[in-house]
């Protein structure tokens, strides 16, 4: 039954891919585009049930140092690729853009998590500073804000010592602000940040089932959330993201075109089926 429910928490990411997809193809963006992400989602939905059907361990990210060295040089990669008008957050291999930090930093939530399980608070603080610099400098505001906005629930409930917690409070409102105040110049693909102005064109049914899409995609998260803080951090996270395309523009994840927000939601939702039982 278990394994059931995780493999049914896959398709909750069809209405929002289908909508999506839906208006892309309303609004004439080639099938090249609006493929690849029923392509990843098809895949990733494969793998992920194979994965949660035939391993029956548990897979808890152990806060080891192998996986932070890993994360923070994945987030760092970007700076030794190609930039647009200054702007470091994908790797590029040939046409395929991988914004790593849609990919990476809902691992990195359940990782911090973890350490804050084992009680390395300080280097919780550290790895959280670290990467709220590293996002200030690719720049990403949407990003940094919506894993501050995570990171401030563990930090919350995980992490006692009051001297963290208040320097953890005044530098991340400070890394925020600044990344809000020199935002990016860049302008925005519509289908990509302003897909959700698109499928409101549609209509005012398209764009209440197109909200509706967007919510499903985070029951999952909020549903355990009153028990687990490493789900409701992952929950703040996504809707973090989506909240800030509203404001500026930031790829709205899943429902827009872009593989890497469909490939973090995929392994977050993986991970989270299989461990939920042994949240705190």
């Amino acid at each position: 039954m278990n394994n059931l429910k995780g493999i049914v928490s896959y398709f909750l990411m069809f209405p929002a891919i289908f909508i999506g997809t839906l208006t892309m193809v309303s609004y004439g963006v080639p099938s090249s585009i609006w493929i690849q992400n029923i392509i990843i989602w098809i895949l990733g939905t494969v793998l992920g049930s194979v994965f949660i059907i035939r391993n029956r361990e548990k897979h808890l990210i152990n806060g080891n140092s192998s996986h932070t060295i890993i994360i923070v040089v994945l987030l760092v990669l970007p700076f030794f690729f190609n930039d647009l008008d200054g702007i470091h957050r994908w790797l590029i291999f040939g046409p395929i853009n991988i914004y790593i930090a849609s990919v990476i930093l809902p691992l990195l939530i359940i990782h911090l998590w973890k350490l804050a399980l084992n009680n390395r608070e300080h280097y919780v603080f550290g790895l959280t500073l670290i990467t709220l610099v590293i996002l200030l400098f690719h720049p990403d505001a949407g990003q940094l804000t919506a894993f501050a906005c995570a990171t401030a629930i563990i930090f919350w409930k995980k992490i006692s010592n009051r001297i963290i917690k208040l320097l953890y409070i005044t530098l991340t409102v400070a890394v925020v602000t600044v990344s809000w105040v020199f935002l990016d110049d860049l302008e925005p693909v519509p289908y990509v940040e302003d897909i959700i102005f698109l499928v409101a064109d549609l209509g005012n049914v398209w764009f209440i089932m197109g909200i509706l899409s967007l919510v499903l995609l985070l029951s999952p998260y909020f549903f355990y959330g009153k028990k687990s803080i490493v789900s409701l951090s992952l929950g703040v996270y996504f809707l973090i993201t989506m909240i800030v395309t509203l404001i500026g523009n930031f790829p709205m994840p899943i429902m827009g075109y872009g593989i890497s927000p469909v490939i973090g939601y995929l392994i977050s939702i993986t991970w989270f089926n299989k461990n939920k039982e042994s949240f705190g």
